[in-house]
Formats: C-alpha cells, structure tokens, sequence
C-alpha cells in the first residue's frame, strides 16, 4: 500500500502514520429510520499542530444520484468523482492519539483513544486498537445536550486495502439496535498541507 510518513509526527503516534492524508471517496449509509442513499466523503487528518495527537475533519453530502449508483468494488476515487453532492450530511472534528501510558500488546496491537465532536450536540469518547493498517473504535462515553441526536454507542471498523480506506461505521440510536449505518471507500489525495515539514520539503 503506498503509505505517506509524517516527517513531524510524534514519536508514539507513529501506528497511525499511514493514516495522515486528505481521503475523498463515498459510499452508502442506510439505517432503520433513513432510507438507503449514496454518499460523498472527505476526510483530512493533519499532523499541522506536529504534537502528540492526530487532527481529524469528516464531512459527508448526500448525493444527487441513487443509492444503486455506488458499487462497493469500485476505488474510493472513481465513487468520489462519479457522485455529484447534494446536501451536506454530517460534520465531526477531533483528535486521534495512541493511549501514551498503555503498552504494546503481544500482537503488535497498540491502544487507541478519539475526541470527536458534532454539530448536532454531542461530544463522544472513543477506544480502541490499532494494528498495522487495521483498526477498531467503541465509543467508551456520550455527553448530549438536551437537543442532541440519540446516540447511544458507536463503533468503526477500517483497514488499508489496496490503497484505500475501507470502513463500516455501525451505532444503536433513536431507540434502535446497533446496526450498520455508513459502509465506504476513501482514496489517498497525497495532500503536502495535512503536515508542515512535508509541505515545507515540497517548496524547496
């Protein structure tokens, strides 16, 4: 997999350095009280701050074109650049770091912790693992404001696969059971901006 490596990236951080990158692609989001719709994808996660922590920006628009328009086996690219925005669907922000005070496990697996805040009033706690190009999030806490959406647990599973970023995003909310909600494909942008000392070596 072509893999981009950080030049400013703190030195426990180094697990997710193939995770720093812009990532356009889409896929389609489905959940028992939102009808099957495809979907645009950007995703950027910059090491510009060069602390101990990983940047992230997610947004995602509907599309224009139908559900059926996204095949699963196509590069997050061509989804990306065969779909059309419609509405803006959902924003979140935060921080992504490997756990400083928690050790390797034997399996080369290294622990995980994400801040993530949403416009629609919630801020979430997330843990997990990261291993290689594979990792999993549970969310660990939920803070709502009393107009917040019903989110009551989350988890997200993605891998590097062929180039791409492969991932499921499955959450119980709204009063139902945990099920898949997002299922996509995001391609590599090589974006120099995502980390200075990069985008410094690049003007030279």
């Amino acid at each position: 997999m072509a893999i981009r490596l950080p030049e400013n990236l703190a030195p426990e951080n180094y697990p997710l350095g193939w995770l720093v990158d812009t990532w356009y692609g889409g896929g389609l989001l489905e959940y028992d009280n939102i009808s099957a719709s495809a979907y645009l994808h950007e995703v950027t996660i910059d090491n510009r701050d060069a602390g101990p922590y990983l940047r992230f920006m997610s947004q995602i628009w509907l599309a224009q074109e139908p559900a059926s328009a996204v095949d699963k086996e196509n590069s997050g690219q061509y989804t990306y650049d065969s779909l059309t925005k419609d509405r803006l669907w959902s924003v979140t922000t935060g921080y992504l770091r490997v756990n400083p005070t928690a050790e390797k496990r034997a399996d080369g697996a290294v622990e995980l912790e994400a801040m993530v805040a949403s416009p629609t009033g919630t801020a979430q706690l997330w843990v997990g693992l990261i291993n290689g190009p594979r990792l999993q999030l549970v969310t660990d806490t939920i803070v709502r404001s009393s107009s917040g959406a019903e989110l009551a647990s989350a988890q997200l599973v993605a891998g590097n696969v062929a180039a791409d970023l492969f991932y499921a995003y499955d959450m119980s909310a709204f009063g139902f059971e945990m099920r898949n909600y997002l299922a996509g494909r995001l391609s590599r942008q090589f974006d120099d901006s995502v980390d200075p000392a990069a985008g410094a070596s690049s003007e030279n």
